[in-house]
């Protein structure tokens, strides 16, 4: 029961943030203005805020992490070739969409909020590393996909790729972080303060927009696809990452963290790509709203399978 009650303390509230989230958008209390501008504020102000301080307030080094980064890394390489083998039965112009869905995971919002949640500091500290290094990934595999299954026959520049991820504010954050507890600088104490008002106001704010940006409507419109592709998120993914995470003997709370990551449901940016890339934006919305909705039980469920491993 410790275990259970453990594992829901650290999801519970995430999911029902969401759902105050989608209640305070039915309710019109939250409008899509608001949540677009909020959004915005999030990925270029407070979040990457949020990573900077926690990272270089930690007492962890890059060093020390670096079996936890080669785990997520090798695990991530090998769910794509695992996700572009179960998209085989799906339509040739869906299967980016698909296999987009089935390993992209929300890790910049719901994923450090579950580390948070778990571990504290030192949990969300060892997630933006991870994120940082998963993120590049994610992102040169989305655009590979859509190039190789591009419906509108579009072309992609790998130079404005690359200066996407430059640009990143959340990766930029990271560097900056790690170069600044490199050195050794110390930042005045009032501007630390300034920082932790910020981030504070990170998750819940993030949260909410998440939640009133569901549309669970989608959900009746589910095909086979969708539902193919949010098991493997939320099943595949965080197995393979922990068994790349044994093999390299990670400590428990890696291990924890590794899980929690690769057991985020599908990121919302996948729908947004799709859109933007010719892709089946509907099957996007629909693994999203799936695998938000599913993650609550197969996350928890895997937090007490890992506790009661470990």
């Amino acid at each position: 029961m410790e275990t259970l009650a453990f594992a829901f303390s650290v999801t519970g509230p995430i999911f029902l943030t969401l759902l105050v989230g989608y209640g305070l958008a039915r309710a019109k209390l939250l409008s899509a203005a608001f949540v677009d501008g909020a959004t915005r504020l999030v990925f270029l102000v407070t979040l990457p805020v949020l990573l900077f301080v926690n990272i270089f307030t930690a007492d962890a080094q890059l060093s020390e992490e670096t079996p936890l980064l080669l785990a997520g890394l090798l695990g991530t390489l090998l769910t794509l070739p695992l996700a572009w083998l179960a998209a085989r039965p799906v339509a040739r112009s869906d299967r980016s969409v698909f296999i987009q869905g089935g390993f992209r995971g929300n890790l910049g919002i719901v994923g450090i909020a579950w580390a948070f949640n778990a571990y504290g500091s030192s949990g969300l500290a060892q997630a933006a590393l991870l994120m940082a290094v998963v993120t590049i990934l994610y992102n040169l595999a989305a655009v590979t996909l859509f190039a190789v299954y591009d419906r509108r026959g579009n072309t992609w520049s790998w130079r404005s790729l690359t200066l996407d991820i430059l640009r990143n504010p959340l990766i930029l954050a990271i560097v900056l972080a790690l170069l600044a507890k490199q050195f050794a600088l110390s930042l005045p104490q009032i501007a630390l303060q300034t920082g932790h008002y910020l981030a504070s106001m990170t998750l819940p704010l993030a949260l909410l927009c998440i939640g009133a940006s569901l549309d669970f409507s989608l959900l009746r419109r589910s095909t086979l696809a969708a539902v193919g592709a949010c098991v493997f998120k939320l099943v595949a993914v965080p197995a393979v990452l922990l068994g790349c995470g044994w093999l390299l003997q990670l400590p428990p709370q890696a291990m924890g963290v590794l899980f929690l990551m690769g057991a985020t449901p599908a990121a919302t940016v996948s729908f947004i790509m799709a859109r933007a890339m010719g892709g089946n934006s509907q099957l996007a919305a629909n693994i999203v709203a799936l695998s938000t909705l599913c993650c609550i039980v197969s996350a928890s469920a895997g937090l007490v399978l890992l506790q009661a491993w470990l």
